[in-house]
């Protein structure tokens, strides 16, 4: 009869003399712990706290992270009282809290009278919201780029983040960047990831948190279309003699290719758009087009290009004047 009743003893305290256990959750705020309930947080550094309803007695604790190696520094034998331990992250997973009781007269622990585990599971992660669109890298007609402010769902309890982006990314089997990348900075105070995309194109964005040498899983990927404006750097006319015109036109945007459609339309405003023709882009940005017009005065070209997987369709309005040698304004 004593081994089986040291044995119950030993499997578990009284539930009116078990330990009161708590680790801090989310937000920052204690959360109980249960014997056989795991409590799941994704704080990445909580405290774990102890307390006891009666101070007649003694206890040793431990914590200890997924591996099984202690995450905070152990309470052998200490009288029955209110403890805290900062614990350290050592990855995702079950992290365990082990209480054993001895009696107040056992002052070197040696005879234990029970013992109690509480259990919570970190889970940390990381958030990527995607724009809602295609990125306009700059605006028409400037050279700023302009900036991609992407939202990150941020870590409770992380330190630091790493934050991996690259065009036409391939992504590696733990969910990072395989090949070359850029690395970017999560804003903790805005919550964002500020990206200057400086070419058009699909970028790719993974993040994940910090909190000493282990990390959290890498986000999933938010995939980026980075677009750029139709624009012109130039429109002139080399022959600029009529009735036949030479028209020529620079790109400002040395990635985009395709064909634009130019029309002519007289005076200021109203009056119909009258095609003089498609041609291309070539590889060093130019178009050109020859045209006829024998009729004078004051005239709005119209270069329009279609649109592409990286450039909006846009449409370009010139004000032109032809007497017997054209001009453009």
């Amino acid at each position: 009869m004593a081994a089986t009743s040291i044995l119950f003893a030993l499997a578990g305290a009284n539930a009116a003399d078990a330990a009161t256990v708590t680790v801090t959750g989310d937000a920052g705020n204690p959360v109980g712990l249960v014997q056989g309930a795991p409590v799941a947080i994704r704080n990445m550094s909580p405290t774990v706290g102890i307390g006891f309803p009666t101070t007649e007695g003694r206890f040793s604790a431990t914590v200890t992270g997924p591996d099984g190696v202690a995450v905070a520094s152990a309470l052998t034998c200490f009288l029955n009282d209110n403890w805290t331990r900062i614990t350290d992250f050592r990855g995702n997973g079950n992290y365990t809290v082990t209480i054993t009781n001895y009696a107040k007269a056992d002052t070197t622990c040696k005879t234990p009278t029970s013992t109690e585990s509480y259990v919570y599971t970190i889970g940390s992660s990381v958030a990527l919201t995607p724009p809602p669109g295609p990125f306009l890298i700059r605006a028409a007609n400037s050279f700023s780029t302009n900036t991609l402010s992407l939202p990150v769902g941020l870590n409770p309890g992380a330190s630091t983040y790493d934050v991996q982006y690259a065009q036409g990314a391939v992504l590696a089997a733990d969910g990072s960047i395989s090949g070359p990348s850029t690395a970017g900075y999560v804003n903790q105070t805005t919550g964002t990831i500020d990206l200057s995309l400086r070419t058009p194109g699909t970028w790719t964005v993974v993040a994940r948190a910090k909190n000493g040498e282990y990390t959290s899983p890498w986000s999933p990927p938010v995939t980026i279309t980075a677009i750029v404006p139709f624009d012109l750097d130039l429109l002139t006319f080399p022959d600029a003699r009529g009735p036949s015109y030479l028209l020529r036109g620079t790109v400002r945007d040395k990635t985009i290719r395709g064909t634009v459609s130019l029309a002519l339309a007289r005076g200021t405003k109203g009056g119909r758009y009258q095609s003089i023709g498609k041609t291309k882009i070539s590889s060093k940005s130019t178009f050109s087009k020859r045209f006829t017009q024998r009729r004078t005065g004051t005239y709005r070209l119209r270069v329009h290009y279609a649109g592409s997987a990286t450039a909006p369709a846009t449409s370009i309005i010139s004000k032109i004047r032809i007497t017997r040698r054209l001009t453009y304004r």
